[in-house]
């Protein structure tokens, strides 16, 4: 089973403001077993698991999906429903690859009358497609006319050069790794004011034809908007409940996606601590090996602890997992995680041989001890492995919760 796959999800970088958001075993402050809560209006099941079958070949691995069900805008009836939805906090909205896509959706125009298209860039590559509306149910809340992107159109196929040189296209099920992504990141829209003043923004594009496509400006209320933000009701954040697993992995574990913090009696804080974010670019700082790494942040669309560190050996190229760290032993490592509001706490993690582990368990999908060499020496990426064990919010900004105004995590 190859591993070749596995992809970091929630870094999209803008050119106008730097990073918007950047897109384990072990213990620390709040760290309780997750339990989940029982159904409820404001709950959706989530899972980790290998992906939709477009990656049979080549599964994922600490990804984590839900299923969404999107209507044509005002009707109950044209809709359709789709598993294996990414959910990410590094992010912001809701794309949902073409192919999959069964429902035609209005694609959205400027004030000229042109279609606006978007490309979207991750840590890994980028997706371009057009900008549809959309209405959104997910468990048992709904939005009405959300701004979604439709990824890699098969009428919008020619992509400019300022997005298609930022990467390797990632525009089907089998790059992409999911049917589509949903973005509940602390930032409602997915760029800004940025993108509603500089015509050079890097995101949206106006296309008079499918064929001739230039950068625009759009106002922050069109750009694709995280869904969670806009239900009429606890859509002031989300928490990822997820059961702490094994250090051997497991094929399967299933969890809840909850929405809202403190609205109602099944999405309080309870003991957990508020860790705020920067309001800019979503982080918050993490000490680690005698660093201070000011660009930190946490994220369920990363598939790794992503972070500096030259001592650990990484799995070589043609190993089954290229790229992951390697320790000739499991590692017993420990970080602080500190929010702007100065709060902080210690977190211990482990840091297992990624080749070990996929050749143990040929049906491993989720570990908690998968970490990887981060470029960014100023950033310690806590992705889903973080998530093991937890409950961990994301509180929207400038929405009011019982914690207090996002955008913070909390665990």
């Amino acid at each position: 089973m190859s591993k070749e796959t596995h992809r970091v999800r929630g870094l999209i970088v803008s050119a106008l403001t730097g990073i918007l958001l950047l897109a384990a075993c072990g213990g620390g402050g709040g760290l309780a077993p997750a339990t989940p809560t029982g159904p409820a209006a404001n709950v959706q099941s989530v899972v980790v698991d290998g992906g939709p079958a477009a990656l049979a070949s080549s599964p994922d691995v600490d990804t984590l999906f839900t299923t969404v069900t999107i209507c044509a805008p005002g009707s109950t009836t044209n809709c359709q429903t789709i598993d294996h939805i990414q959910v990410d906090t590094g992010s912001s909205g809701l794309r949902i690859l073409g192919s999959v896509l069964t429902l035609s959706l209005p694609v959205r125009t400027d004030s000229g009358g042109n279609a606006v298209l978007e490309c979207v860039q991750f840590l890994d590559g980028f997706s371009w497609g057009p900008v549809a509306t959309a209405d959104v149910q997910i468990g048992g809340e709904s939005a009405s006319s959300v701004p979604v992107q439709v990824i890699g159109d098969a009428a919008y196929q020619t992509v400019p050069s300022a997005c298609s040189s930022t990467g390797p296209s990632e525009d089907t099920v089998k790059t992409f790794g999911a049917n589509g992504i949903l973005g509940v990141g602390p930032f409602i829209q997915d760029c800004g004011s940025g993108c509603a003043t500089v015509v050079s923004n890097g995101f949206y594009y106006s296309c008079v034809t499918s064929t001739n496509c230039s950068q625009t400006t759009i106002e922050v209320s069109q750009q694709v908007t995280n869904p969670a933000a806009l239900f009429a009701t606890d859509n002031n954040g989300v928490i990822i409940e997820l059961p702490a697993i094994g250090a051997s992995g497991a094929a399967t574990v299933t969890g809840s996606l909850v929405f809202g913090i403190g609205t109602q009696s099944n999405n309080g804080l309870g003991s957990a601590t508020v860790y705020t974010v920067d309001p800019g670019n979503g982080s918050l700082t993490t000490s680690y090996n005698g660093s201070s790494l000011t660009d930190s942040f946490i994220d369920s669309g990363s598939n790794a602890l992503y972070f500096p560190d030259n001592s650990i050996p990484v799995c070589s190229s043609s190993s089954t997992a290229p790229g992951f760290f390697c320790p000739t032993s499991t590692l017993d490592l420990s970080a602080r995680i500190q929010g702007v509001n100065g709060t902080s706490v210690n977190v211990n993690f482990q840091i297992a041989n990624a080749v070990n582990l996929f050749s143990t368990n040929a049906a491993i999908a989720a570990v908690s001890n998968l970490g990887a060499p981060n470029s960014d020496s100023t950033s310690f990426d806590w992705g889903l492995p973080f998530y093991f064990g937890r409950n961990i919010y994301t509180a929207f900004e400038q929405r009011n919760t019982s914690g207090g105004q996002g955008p913070y995590f909390a665990f």
